[in-house]
């Protein structure tokens, strides 16, 4: 792949974000790659809408993204697998953020030379209305939740239309692969190897004990429905950001995404290798 144009989307709060955007900026001039936007991602709030891109984005085109996971999460909602985005890692535990500011100058130079992969992520899509036009999509997770500290909710859940339990719980995670080592893996979820097709459903402190996280296809449609009034006191979440408030009688219904998102990592990049790193894994000081 060529790089040609970058969009670049920077977290407001993030710790050495101007020496770190300076030096991307200086490595992208010496490439010949123009910067055509920056966006500033706000802490909290609203994430940013999509930066003037057109509908079939240019050859060359894509995205860095320079914070943390979260900050990648909002980048994909403004690109909208529009482009393959790069990300810069000002985070913590940095799951899909490669590039550390140490090493940032060689590692950028590298790959706007053409050393580097690319992979293509799966997305989830989910909403109220029976039309997946009005849907909104997720890298990492749709939740259904209970939107304040009151007691457990009923969570009436289907697959492919056939009943599967009513959890009783304190929500419901519907997780990609991707999102295995967000939300769901601190809710005690598997971890799910990031190029397989497979979605996770996992209940959040279950009242039963059996209630385990169950993995199935990509291609399921999975339907959720609270039965009763307790409906008023859940919303659901997008990527934890987007939310919306539900209302009794309606069903949330979640499905694979058509587009997916496409990443690009170094060279060497081993995602077996990045768990290990990251989750410390067989040190002596575990």
């Amino acid at each position: 792949m060529t790089f040609l144009r970058a969009f670049i989307f920077v977290r407001e709060d993030a710790n050495g974000i101007e020496p770190t955007l300076e030096t991307i900026r200086n490595v992208l001039a010496r490439q010949a790659v123009t910067v055509a936007d920056i966006r500033t991602i706000p802490a909290h709030g609203a994430w940013p809408e999509e930066p003037g891109l057109s509908t079939t984005a240019r050859e060359g085109d894509f995205a860095v993204s320079v914070g943390g996971d979260g900050t990648l999460l909002a980048t994909v909602s403004a690109v909208r697998a529009k482009l393959p985005i790069l990300g810069v890692n000002l985070g913590r535990l940095g799951f899909l953020t490669d590039l550390s500011p140490l090493s940032l100058e060689t590692e950028l130079a590298a790959i706007l030379a053409g050393r580097h992969r690319s992979e293509t992520r799966l997305l989830i899509q989910g909403g109220i209305g029976p039309d997946p036009g009005g849907w909104r999509t997720a890298l990492n997770d749709i939740v259904l939740e209970k939107a304040d500290g009151g007691r457990m909710i009923d969570i009436e859940t289907r697959i492919d239309g056939r009943f599967v339990c009513i959890y009783r719980a304190d929500g419901i995670i519907v997780s990609t692969p991707t999102g295995s080592t967000a939300y769901a893996l601190s809710c005690g979820g598997p971890i799910v190897h990031p190029a397989l097709e497979a979605l996770i459903l996992l209940p959040i402190s279950p009242h039963n004990l059996s209630e385990r996280p169950l993995v199935i296809a990509s291609n399921a449609e999975i339907a959720l429905r609270v039965p009763d009034r307790a409906a008023e006191r859940c919303q659901v979440n997008w990527d934890g950001q987007e939310s919306l408030r539900l209302a009794p009688g309606q069903t949330l219904r979640i499905t694979r995404a058509d587009q997916r998102v496409r990443l690009i990592h170094p060279a060497d990049y081993d995602p077996i290798a990045r768990l290990r790193d990251k989750l410390r894994w067989g040190r002596p000081d575990h």
